[in-house]
């Protein structure tokens, strides 16, 4: 499948309006309307890693519109092949700087600020982590490559072989990359064909979106996460004694 460009993946999410987001160093950041209404976006295009710099950047944006635009939903959009593979940003505290991108958008959403995610490329690990999970509803587009650690790097972690890993994810969604296998694990709402709509998908993300938390139990329902849903309501159920 051919790869379009980020202009005009814009386009087809923001129609005119898209040309109120800039694109710097695989950076968007920007305004734009939706069904009407004006939208905040932030996010990364071209597969790019997201260092301590890029984190800054967008949690930036997210204060910009936090302070000088009220209760506007902030659109995420997530192509990044993870955090940038940089001993220098590792030793000046990477975590620290993607814990700030996150603060920044959790006080959004106290705000008032609905959190959407749209993946609509790689979308994978840490870079995923700091910003794109952390939304109110997360979508992706059919073509998106999401997922939290790819097999070589898993094997080299857990000391698994790759072969058995690979085997493993045939029937183990969270081990397999793309957007159904997530969307069954209830981590992505629904999946958007490319060819849809998707300004009309996306006003409607919007207007739906709330707070609640439903990722277990669409995990549930899906078959991809069949206890997660009753081992949290049986944790909650304890605390509350």
């Amino acid at each position: 499948m051919k790869t379009q460009s980020p202009r005009a993946l814009l386009g087809k999410l923001f129609g005119a309006s898209a040309k109120g987001i800039a694109i710097e160093n695989s950076l968007l950041t920007g305004y734009a309307k939706v069904g009407g209404k004006d939208v905040c976006v932030i996010g990364t295009c071209n597969g790019t890693y997201i260092g301590n710099a890029s984190a800054l950047r967008l949690a930036a944006q997210v204060i910009e519109c936090i302070e000088r635009r009220p209760r506007t939903p902030i659109v995420m959009l997530v192509d990044s092949a993870g955090q940038e593979p940089n001993r220098a940003d590792e030793m000046l505290g990477l975590a620290s700087y993607f814990g700030h991108l996150l603060g920044c958008l959790e006080l959004a959403r106290r705000k008032g600020h609905r959190l959407i995610t749209i993946a609509t490329g790689k979308a994978v690990g840490g870079a995923f982590l700091c910003y794109g999970m952390f939304a109110d509803r997360i979508y992706a587009l059919e073509s998106a490559s999401v997922g939290l650690m790819p097999i070589a790097a898993m094997s080299a972690v857990t000391k698994i072989p790759a072969p058995v890993l690979q085997k493993l994810s045939k029937t183990m969604p969270s081990l397999e990359f793309g957007a159904k296998p997530f969307a069954l694990l209830g981590g992505v709402e629904e999946v958007w064909p490319a060819s849809g709509d998707l300004q009309a998908r996306l006003a409607k993300a919007i207007a739906t979106a709330t707070v609640d938390d439903n990722r277990a139990a669409l995990g549930k329902k899906r078959g991809g996460r069949k206890l997660a849903l009753d081992i949290r309501n049986r944790v909650l159920a304890q605390s509350a004694k």
